[in-house]
Protein backbone atom coordinates (compact mmCIF):
# COMPACT_ATOMS: atom_id res chain seq x y z
CA UNK A 1 0.00 0.00 0.00
CA UNK A 2 1.55 3.28 -1.26
CA UNK A 3 1.09 6.42 0.84
CA UNK A 4 -1.52 7.72 -1.25
CA UNK A 5 -3.68 4.54 0.02
CA UNK A 6 -2.22 4.92 3.64
CA UNK A 7 -3.25 8.62 3.84
CA UNK A 8 -6.89 7.56 2.28
CA UNK A 9 -7.47 4.81 4.44
CA UNK A 10 -6.52 7.29 7.58
CA UNK A 11 -8.60 9.95 6.77
CA UNK A 12 -11.65 6.53 7.09
CA UNK A 13 -10.54 5.77 10.40
CA UNK A 14 -10.74 9.05 11.79
CA UNK A 15 -13.84 9.38 10.12
CA UNK A 16 -15.21 5.88 11.56
CA UNK A 17 -13.92 6.69 15.01
CA UNK A 18 -15.50 10.30 14.67
CA UNK A 19 -18.71 9.45 13.68
CA UNK A 20 -18.49 6.20 16.75
CA UNK A 21 -18.14 8.93 19.21
CA UNK A 22 -20.82 11.03 18.00
CA UNK A 23 -22.95 7.98 18.44
CA UNK A 24 -22.85 8.08 21.79
CA UNK A 25 -24.95 10.88 22.69
CA UNK A 26 -27.65 9.76 23.12
CA UNK A 27 -26.99 7.12 25.60
CA UNK A 28 -24.84 9.82 28.18
CA UNK A 29 -28.07 12.29 27.40
CA UNK A 30 -29.56 9.81 29.68
CA UNK A 31 -28.20 10.60 32.59
CA UNK A 32 -27.67 13.93 32.36
CA UNK A 33 -30.54 16.44 33.75
CA UNK A 34 -30.20 19.39 31.47
CA UNK A 35 -31.69 20.64 28.16
CA UNK A 36 -30.07 19.09 25.07
CA UNK A 37 -28.16 22.51 23.91
CA UNK A 38 -26.70 22.75 27.13
CA UNK A 39 -25.34 19.02 26.68
CA UNK A 40 -24.83 20.38 22.82
CA UNK A 41 -23.08 23.36 24.83
CA UNK A 42 -20.42 21.61 26.46
CA UNK A 43 -19.76 19.23 24.01
CA UNK A 44 -18.04 22.12 22.03
CA UNK A 45 -16.71 24.27 25.29
CA UNK A 46 -15.13 21.62 26.72
CA UNK A 47 -13.31 20.58 23.49
CA UNK A 48 -12.10 24.38 23.30
CA UNK A 49 -10.85 24.30 27.00
CA UNK A 50 -9.53 20.64 26.50
CA UNK A 51 -7.45 21.75 23.21
CA UNK A 52 -6.47 25.01 24.49
CA UNK A 53 -5.13 22.96 27.65
CA UNK A 54 -3.53 20.88 25.05
CA UNK A 55 -1.56 23.50 23.00
CA UNK A 56 -0.61 24.74 26.27
CA UNK A 57 1.41 21.92 27.96
CA UNK A 58 2.24 19.38 24.98
CA UNK A 59 1.93 21.43 21.85
CA UNK A 60 2.86 24.57 22.54
CA UNK A 61 3.89 24.90 18.87
CA UNK A 62 0.65 24.93 18.12
CA UNK A 63 -0.42 28.32 19.56
CA UNK A 64 2.73 29.47 17.03
CA UNK A 65 -0.03 27.88 14.29
CA UNK A 66 -3.11 29.89 15.21
CA UNK A 67 -1.49 32.92 15.12
CA UNK A 68 0.15 32.86 11.93
CA UNK A 69 -2.95 31.51 10.29
CA UNK A 70 -5.37 34.08 8.60
CA UNK A 71 -8.54 33.48 9.80
CA UNK A 72 -10.88 32.74 6.67
CA UNK A 73 -14.85 33.15 6.71
CA UNK A 74 -14.81 29.51 5.44
CA UNK A 75 -13.17 28.97 9.30
CA UNK A 76 -15.52 31.11 11.09
CA UNK A 77 -18.95 29.15 9.22
CA UNK A 78 -17.72 26.11 9.80
CA UNK A 79 -17.36 26.64 13.62
CA UNK A 80 -20.63 28.06 13.29
CA UNK A 81 -22.51 25.84 11.32
CA UNK A 82 -21.13 22.74 13.64
CA UNK A 83 -23.05 24.88 16.47
CA UNK A 84 -26.13 24.93 14.84
CA UNK A 85 -26.39 21.27 13.48
CA UNK A 86 -26.22 20.01 17.11
CA UNK A 87 -28.43 22.82 18.77
CA UNK A 88 -30.83 23.03 16.47
CA UNK A 89 -31.33 19.03 16.27
CA UNK A 90 -31.93 19.20 20.02
CA UNK A 91 -34.21 21.96 19.90
CA UNK A 92 -35.99 20.08 16.80
CA UNK A 93 -36.34 17.10 19.25
CA UNK A 94 -38.80 19.21 21.67
CA UNK A 95 -41.09 20.54 18.45
CA UNK A 96 -41.41 17.10 16.72
CA UNK A 97 -41.11 13.20 16.74
CA UNK A 98 -37.05 11.77 17.18
CA UNK A 99 -37.77 9.54 14.40
CA UNK A 100 -38.78 13.03 11.82
CA UNK A 101 -35.73 14.39 13.95
CA UNK A 102 -33.52 12.32 13.25
CA UNK A 103 -34.30 11.69 9.88
CA UNK A 104 -33.78 15.61 9.02
CA UNK A 105 -30.79 15.85 10.20
CA UNK A 106 -29.02 13.10 8.66
CA UNK A 107 -29.94 14.32 5.45
CA UNK A 108 -26.97 16.68 5.90
CA UNK A 109 -24.58 14.43 4.56
CA UNK A 110 -26.03 14.41 1.07
CA UNK A 111 -26.08 18.16 0.58
CA UNK A 112 -22.68 18.12 1.11
CA UNK A 113 -22.14 15.22 -2.11
CA UNK A 114 -24.25 18.16 -3.93
CA UNK A 115 -22.69 21.51 -2.95
CA UNK A 116 -19.62 19.20 -3.27
CA UNK A 117 -20.01 17.96 -6.99
CA UNK A 118 -21.09 21.28 -8.37
CA UNK A 119 -18.80 23.97 -6.15
CA UNK A 120 -15.64 21.48 -5.95
CA UNK A 121 -16.07 19.25 -8.70
CA UNK A 122 -16.01 16.08 -6.60
CA UNK A 123 -17.62 13.94 -8.94
CA UNK A 124 -19.22 10.51 -7.69
CA UNK A 125 -18.80 7.24 -10.18
CA UNK A 126 -21.62 4.89 -9.71
CA UNK A 127 -19.94 2.87 -7.15
CA UNK A 128 -20.10 6.49 -4.89
CA UNK A 129 -23.51 6.58 -5.43
CA UNK A 130 -24.66 3.23 -4.78
CA UNK A 131 -22.54 3.23 -1.56
CA UNK A 132 -24.30 6.27 -0.65
CA UNK A 133 -27.68 5.11 -1.47
CA UNK A 134 -27.18 1.76 0.86
CA UNK A 135 -26.24 3.93 3.94
CA UNK A 136 -29.16 6.19 3.42
CA UNK A 137 -31.59 3.17 3.17
CA UNK A 138 -29.85 1.45 5.90
CA UNK A 139 -30.65 5.15 8.13
CA UNK A 140 -34.23 4.89 7.28
CA UNK A 141 -34.31 1.38 8.40
CA UNK A 142 -32.51 2.03 12.05
CA UNK A 143 -33.98 5.33 12.79
CA UNK A 144 -37.72 4.11 12.66
CA UNK A 145 -38.18 6.31 9.04
CA UNK A 146 -39.25 2.66 7.52
CA UNK A 147 -41.10 0.10 9.23
CA UNK A 148 -43.32 -3.10 8.64
CA UNK A 149 -45.79 -1.05 8.95
CA UNK A 150 -44.77 1.61 6.26
CA UNK A 151 -43.51 5.34 6.51
CA UNK A 152 -43.57 6.78 10.01
CA UNK A 153 -42.46 10.31 8.98
CA UNK A 154 -44.97 12.41 10.52
CA UNK A 155 -45.98 15.33 8.36
CA UNK A 156 -48.87 16.13 10.74
CA UNK A 157 -48.89 20.09 10.85
CA UNK A 158 -48.42 19.88 14.45
CA UNK A 159 -44.70 19.04 13.51
CA UNK A 160 -44.20 21.81 11.24
CA UNK A 161 -42.10 24.04 13.06
CA UNK A 162 -40.19 21.13 14.81
CA UNK A 163 -39.58 19.52 11.29
CA UNK A 164 -38.48 23.33 9.98
CA UNK A 165 -36.03 23.25 12.43
CA UNK A 166 -34.99 19.85 12.10
CA UNK A 167 -34.80 20.67 8.56
CA UNK A 168 -32.25 23.43 9.60
CA UNK A 169 -30.33 21.04 11.34
CA UNK A 170 -29.29 18.74 8.32
CA UNK A 171 -28.42 21.87 6.08
CA UNK A 172 -26.09 23.13 8.85
CA UNK A 173 -24.54 19.70 8.97
CA UNK A 174 -24.45 19.37 5.55
CA UNK A 175 -22.81 23.10 4.88
CA UNK A 176 -20.11 22.13 7.80
CA UNK A 177 -18.86 18.79 5.82
CA UNK A 178 -18.95 20.86 2.60
CA UNK A 179 -16.65 24.00 4.10
CA UNK A 180 -14.53 21.62 5.70
CA UNK A 181 -13.47 20.88 2.19
CA UNK A 182 -12.00 24.46 2.35
CA UNK A 183 -9.21 25.66 3.72
CA UNK A 184 -7.33 22.59 3.05
CA UNK A 185 -3.96 24.55 3.98
CA UNK A 186 -4.92 24.88 7.86
CA UNK A 187 -3.71 22.78 10.19
CA UNK A 188 -6.58 20.37 11.59
CA UNK A 189 -5.42 21.33 15.32
CA UNK A 190 -6.02 24.97 14.83
CA UNK A 191 -9.08 24.21 12.48
CA UNK A 192 -10.61 22.70 15.18
CA UNK A 193 -9.59 25.02 17.97
CA UNK A 194 -11.47 27.57 15.61
CA UNK A 195 -14.00 25.02 15.79
CA UNK A 196 -15.17 24.92 18.99
CA UNK A 197 -14.66 28.13 19.77
CA UNK A 198 -17.20 29.98 16.75
CA UNK A 199 -19.61 26.81 17.88
CA UNK A 200 -19.40 27.52 21.72
CA UNK A 201 -20.64 30.82 21.05
CA UNK A 202 -23.54 29.65 18.13
CA UNK A 203 -25.30 27.45 20.65
CA UNK A 204 -25.49 29.98 23.64
CA UNK A 205 -27.54 32.20 21.26
CA UNK A 206 -29.45 28.99 20.24
CA UNK A 207 -29.60 28.87 23.77
CA UNK A 208 -31.22 31.98 24.43
CA UNK A 209 -33.82 31.19 21.67
CA UNK A 210 -34.80 28.10 22.59
CA UNK A 211 -35.38 29.62 26.51
CA UNK A 212 -37.06 32.88 24.92
CA UNK A 213 -39.60 30.02 22.92
CA UNK A 214 -40.06 27.90 25.63
CA UNK A 215 -40.29 30.05 28.76
CA UNK A 216 -37.23 29.05 30.26
CA UNK A 217 -34.66 26.08 29.71
CA UNK A 218 -36.17 22.60 30.49
CA UNK A 219 -34.78 19.11 30.24
CA UNK A 220 -36.35 15.56 30.50
CA UNK A 221 -37.72 13.90 33.44
CA UNK A 222 -35.57 10.69 33.35
CA UNK A 223 -35.75 7.81 35.84
CA UNK A 224 -32.81 5.37 35.13
CA UNK A 225 -32.01 6.42 32.32
CA UNK A 226 -35.83 6.35 30.32
CA UNK A 227 -37.93 9.06 29.88
CA UNK A 228 -40.81 9.59 31.57
CA UNK A 229 -44.54 10.39 30.50
CA UNK A 230 -47.47 11.46 31.35
CA UNK A 231 -50.83 10.00 31.70
CA UNK A 232 -51.35 11.77 27.88
CA UNK A 233 -48.27 9.98 26.62
CA UNK A 234 -46.37 13.51 26.94
CA UNK A 235 -42.84 13.23 27.66
CA UNK A 236 -42.63 14.94 31.11
CA UNK A 237 -39.95 18.17 31.27
CA UNK A 238 -39.24 20.22 34.25
CA UNK A 239 -37.70 23.56 34.93
CA UNK A 240 -33.66 23.61 34.76
CA UNK A 241 -31.00 25.68 36.86
CA UNK A 242 -27.48 25.16 36.52
CA UNK A 243 -27.05 25.94 39.87
CA UNK A 244 -29.23 23.15 40.75
CA UNK A 245 -28.06 20.16 38.69
CA UNK A 246 -26.60 17.25 40.15
CA UNK A 247 -23.32 15.93 40.49
CA UNK A 248 -23.51 12.68 38.25
CA UNK A 249 -25.27 15.10 35.69
CA UNK A 250 -22.70 17.31 36.22
CA UNK A 251 -19.78 13.48 35.36
CA UNK A 252 -21.63 12.67 32.54
CA UNK A 253 -22.04 15.79 30.91
CA UNK A 254 -18.46 16.23 31.25
CA UNK A 255 -17.70 12.60 29.94
CA UNK A 256 -20.00 13.50 27.24
CA UNK A 257 -18.54 16.37 26.15
CA UNK A 258 -14.97 15.15 26.02
CA UNK A 259 -16.00 11.63 24.09
CA UNK A 260 -18.61 12.85 22.03
CA UNK A 261 -17.55 16.42 21.60
CA UNK A 262 -13.43 16.82 22.11
CA UNK A 263 -12.93 12.96 20.55
CA UNK A 264 -16.03 12.99 17.70
CA UNK A 265 -15.28 16.57 16.30
CA UNK A 266 -11.46 17.00 16.53
CA UNK A 267 -11.21 13.64 14.60
CA UNK A 268 -13.87 15.34 12.07
CA UNK A 269 -11.98 18.03 11.55
CA UNK A 270 -9.26 15.24 10.24
CA UNK A 271 -11.42 13.56 8.00
CA UNK A 272 -12.49 16.27 6.28
CA UNK A 273 -9.79 17.28 5.55
CA UNK A 274 -8.74 13.83 3.96
CA UNK A 275 -11.48 12.58 2.41
CA UNK A 276 -13.87 13.92 0.23
CA UNK A 277 -17.83 14.60 0.87
CA UNK A 278 -19.24 11.89 -0.61
CA UNK A 279 -16.77 9.41 1.01
CA UNK A 280 -17.40 11.56 4.17
CA UNK A 281 -21.10 10.88 3.43
CA UNK A 282 -20.28 7.17 3.23
CA UNK A 283 -19.38 6.77 6.72
CA UNK A 284 -21.28 9.45 8.55
CA UNK A 285 -24.51 6.73 8.99
CA UNK A 286 -21.88 4.48 11.30
CA UNK A 287 -23.34 7.13 13.90
CA UNK A 288 -26.36 5.27 13.68
CA UNK A 289 -25.47 2.29 14.08
CA UNK A 290 -23.48 3.04 17.49
CA UNK A 291 -26.55 4.96 18.78
CA UNK A 292 -28.12 1.53 18.32
CA UNK A 293 -25.86 -0.70 19.96
CA UNK A 294 -25.54 1.20 22.46
CA UNK A 295 -28.94 1.31 22.89
CA UNK A 296 -28.93 -2.29 23.16
CA UNK A 297 -25.98 -3.12 25.73
CA UNK A 298 -27.20 -0.59 27.93
CA UNK A 299 -30.93 0.04 27.76
CA UNK A 300 -32.18 -3.75 26.39
CA UNK A 301 -33.79 -1.68 23.43
CA UNK A 302 -33.77 -4.84 20.93
CA UNK A 303 -33.42 -4.21 17.60
CA UNK A 304 -36.22 -5.05 14.93
CA UNK A 305 -35.47 -7.02 12.10
CA UNK A 306 -35.34 -4.23 9.77
CA UNK A 307 -33.16 -2.34 11.87
CA UNK A 308 -30.45 -5.50 11.73
CA UNK A 309 -30.75 -5.17 7.79
CA UNK A 310 -30.23 -1.07 7.87
CA UNK A 311 -27.18 -1.74 10.05
CA UNK A 312 -26.02 -4.05 7.75
CA UNK A 313 -26.49 -1.79 4.53
CA UNK A 314 -24.60 1.07 6.45
CA UNK A 315 -21.94 -1.33 6.78
CA UNK A 316 -22.09 -2.84 3.79
CA UNK A 317 -22.16 0.45 2.07
CA UNK A 318 -19.24 2.00 4.38
CA UNK A 319 -16.67 -0.72 3.67
CA UNK A 320 -17.03 -0.79 0.20
CA UNK A 321 -16.90 3.25 -0.45
CA UNK A 322 -13.49 2.85 2.06
CA UNK A 323 -12.41 -0.75 -1.07
CA UNK A 324 -13.03 1.03 -4.02
CA UNK A 325 -11.79 4.82 -2.59
CA UNK A 326 -8.30 3.17 -0.90
CA UNK A 327 -8.14 1.53 -4.10
CA UNK A 328 -8.32 4.05 -6.21
CA UNK A 329 -6.02 6.88 -4.27
CA UNK A 330 -3.56 3.63 -4.30
CA UNK A 331 -3.80 3.60 -8.39
CA UNK A 332 -3.50 7.55 -8.41
CA UNK A 333 -0.16 6.95 -5.88
CA UNK A 334 1.24 4.10 -8.43
CA UNK A 335 1.00 7.20 -11.05
CA UNK A 336 2.63 9.43 -8.82
CA UNK A 337 5.77 7.12 -8.29
CA UNK A 338 5.97 5.93 -11.64
CA UNK A 339 6.06 9.48 -13.24
CA UNK A 340 8.66 10.20 -10.49
CA UNK A 341 10.34 7.45 -11.04
CA UNK A 342 10.64 8.54 -15.13
CA UNK A 343 11.49 11.97 -14.06
CA UNK A 344 14.43 10.78 -11.34
CA UNK A 345 15.59 8.32 -14.44
CA UNK A 346 15.81 11.41 -16.81
CA UNK A 347 17.36 13.48 -14.46
CA UNK A 348 19.73 10.99 -13.90
CA UNK A 349 20.50 10.38 -17.70
CA UNK A 350 20.99 14.11 -17.82
CA UNK A 351 23.38 14.28 -15.44
CA UNK A 352 25.66 11.42 -17.40
CA UNK A 353 25.49 13.08 -20.22
CA UNK A 354 26.67 16.11 -18.90
CA UNK A 355 29.39 14.33 -17.00
CA UNK A 356 30.11 13.00 -20.03
CA UNK A 357 30.29 15.96 -22.10
CA UNK A 358 32.86 17.92 -19.61
CA UNK A 359 35.13 14.70 -20.22
CA UNK A 360 35.60 15.60 -23.37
Amino acid sequence: MNEQAKYKLKGFIFMFLSSSAMGGIGAFGRYINAPGDFISFGRNFIGFIALTVIFAVAARGNFKKLRATKLSPAMVFSGIFLGLLSGLYVISTQYTTLANASFLIYTGPIYSTVLAAIFLKEKLNGKGIACIAAVVLGMLFIVGIITPQGLTLDLDPKWMFGNMIGLLSGVAYGLYLFIGRYRQDCDSNVRSWWNFLFASVTILGLMAVDSLLSGGLKYTVKVDGVQQVDAAGQIMTAPWDILTMDATSWLVWIAAALITGFVAFHLLAYATKMLKAGELAAISYQETIMASLLGFVMFNEVLTPLQLVGGALIIAGGVSQIVFSTKAAGKAGEKIEKEEEIRESLQARLEREEEKEALR
